[in-house]
């Protein structure tokens, strides 16, 4: 059956005038799924419902859009409850003795300030966001120093939670694998399920430290000072993304239930990695609008920013 093209009007026009929509037997093909009986029919009213709301969206006044994807059969509560499992609240601990710095110095900000971070991957439908954010931020940290080590989340998931994929936080998972050997990705694999500790390969990398650069209830221009220095991993709540296309992203929340990692800014929006593999968003980035109003767009003012500080046992 045909894809449908449906035209976007306002400040979307020149951007995404047109967006692909389409039916639910293309969807299901291009996505790999398969329902029998009742489920596909439920499946496809979840599927209408969705697809009509991105329609909608899109024919309004707004700066992003919204596109079909792999979460357009899910309900908004199964897609929270799958995949936004970060817990702001989970006690954050140091009893290895990691280094813990705070520097909320402010900079100059230079008007726009992308890093160059390792590639975007996918937790798929394991609630290990946390993981993958905590990840992110030593892959990175290990690139500014010429690295390109691609490393492990499932090592993290098995060897630092007993709930790997029913949430978590970096900073809690940073302190159980200071000075630790950390393994490539390529050694331990993700299985998007908890599972055993093991050995894998040592890619060399040591977590040495960790800084907070950017306090709780800040500011958008004390974020963008931040990440002036460092990419920075964050928490936002996300639950408005599972339909985002591309544009800047504008609406506030105090509620977090993900964890992901800032990579720049510019004078309209903080860019952030996300780990819904690169098909989502923009190659897998998403753009919050610079907005200061309560916890900032989608929260991300809420919970602060930190970046691990690393060191290798070889040279990169």
């Amino acid at each position: 059956m045909k894809s449908v093209f449906v035209s976007t009007v306002g400040v979307s026009s020149a951007a995404w005038s047109h967006v692909q929509i389409d039916d639910w037997a293309t969807w299901k093909a291009n996505n790999h799924r398969n329902y029998n009986g009742d489920e596909d029919a439920v499946r496809e009213g979840i599927f209408t419902m969705n697809t009509q709301e991105i329609v909608d969206h899109n024919a309004g006044d707004s700066t992003w859009f919204k596109v079909q994807n792999q979460f357009t059969d899910l309900t908004e509560a199964e897609f929270v409850a799958g995949y936004l499992n970060f817990e702001p609240s989970q006690s954050i601990t140091n009893t290895s003795g990691i280094p813990v710095y705070e520097d909320y110095s402010l900079k100059a900000e230079v008007g726009d300030k992308q890093w160059s971070v390792s590639p975007v991957k996918d937790q798929g439908s394991c609630g290990s966001c946390w993981a993958f954010g905590a990840i992110a931020g030593i892959e990175g940290s290990a690139k500014q120093k010429g690295g390109s080590q691609i490393l492990s989340e499932q090592q993290l998931m098995d060897c630092t939670s007993s709930a790997a994929c029913s949430g978590g936080r970096a900073d809690s998972a940073y302190p159980q694998v200071y000075g630790k050997a950390l393994y490539t990705q390529a050694s331990y694999p993700y299985t998007a399920r908890n599972g055993n500790c093991h050995t894998g390969t040592d890619s060399g990398v040591r977590i040495s430290s960790l800084t907070r650069s950017f306090a709780k209830s800040g500011t958008m221009s004390q974020l963008a000072s931040a990440l002036d220095g460092n990419p920075l991993v964050v928490a936002v709540g996300a639950s408005s993304w599972s339909s985002y296309g591309g544009g800047i992203l504008t609406g506030t929340t105090c509620s977090l239930n993900h964890q992901v990692y800032a990579t720049g800014y510019d004078s309209s929006s903080i860019k952030v990695k996300n780990s819904w593999g690169s098909s989502w968003g923009e190659a897998g980035f998403i753009r919050l609008a610079r907005a200061d109003g309560n916890c900032g767009t989608s929260g991300i003012l809420s919970d602060g920013g930190f970046y691990p500080t690393v060191s290798s046992t070889v040279e990169v």
